[in-house]
């Protein structure tokens, strides 16, 4: 998984820990892992570019693309949103890992 600026926000341990615990392939469970990144990943750059001001947006991903690691990326949509983007990413995160908790439950029967 690649760090990104936002990463600390997501809880992703769980998960991990639930996937490794089911007997499939090494390369099944990088596949799913996988997926898993791109679902919290895709997610959050949806609720960022819902809450930021769409002339933003380009600047924003330019910086993103440059540097998706860093932290000043935070600090520019703190400035730029008007509600707590934090809080909003650590909820909406937290309600994406019950759903993948669900279906990797429902899957493992």
């Amino acid at each position: 998984m690649t760090k990104i600026f936002y990463d600390h926000l997501i809880e992703v341990e769980e998960i991990i820990a639930k996937i490794d615990s089911q007997e499939i392939r090494i390369e099944e469970k990088k596949e799913i892992l996988a997926l898993v990144d791109e679902t919290f990943h895709h997610h959050t750059l949806t609720i960022i570019l819902d809450h930021l001001p769409f002339s933003k947006h380009n600047e924003f991903l330019e910086k993103f693309q440059q540097s998706p690691f860093d932290l000043e990326l935070l600090e520019f949509l703190k400035k730029e949103i008007e509600v707590d983007i934090e809080e909003i990413i650590r909820s909406e995160a937290k309600k994406i890992k019950e759903k993948l908790l669900c279906e990797i439950e429902a899957a493992k029967k």
